[in-house]
């Protein structure tokens, strides 16, 4: 099974506040509905992701290009056990009303049992799962840093 996804969101928050959110990983499953643990390895974070029942997909991976607050490149991390390799950049540009997020998210299911590539296949194919879990998931997140964003504003000492 491969995926191939090009999201676009707009989040009402300034792009630094979205940057924070984006790179603290493992405060993810916290507000995803599809994620349920992300943890830093030695190299890269390994995120499990609730996939077709009962397999979870798990993959493991790190930025391969980082240009704080404006971009992010990420793939798998050679050598590591899993079974989605991924690969994809996030780009962020500020605007005048908030933030634009641009997501490219490439992944390709590689399951040790060729049945089990076979079963996510045919998963796939009926339910569209996979492309659910990504827009599902970064509508998520936006509402987490929208919600961060009205915290921070209403914390804000007021002009007089």
């Amino acid at each position: 099974m491969k995926l191939q996804e090009e999201l676009e969101i707009f989040v009402q928050a300034p792009i630094q506040l979205v940057w924070d959110h984006l790179v603290d990983f493992e405060s993810w499953p916290r507000w995803s509905t599809y994620l349920k643990e992300v943890h830093k390895e030695p190299v890269g974070y390994r995120f499990v992701a609730r996939g077709m029942p009962p397999v979870d997909l798990v993959w493991v991976a790190q930025g391969t290009k980082r240009e704080e607050p404006r971009y992010l490149e990420f793939a798998s991390v050679p050598g590591a056990q899993h079974d989605l390799n991924v690969a994809g950049w996030v780009r962020l540009e500020e605007t005048p009303n908030g933030t634009q997020l641009d997501l490219h998210f490439d992944a390709t299911v590689d399951f040790a049992s060729p049945l089990l590539n076979r079963i996510a296949d045919v998963y796939a194919t009926l339910f569209g799962e996979p492309s659910k879990l990504l827009k599902v998931t970064m509508e998520e997140f936006k509402r987490e840093v929208e919600r961060a964003a009205s915290a921070q504003m209403a914390q804000a000492p007021q002009a007089t």
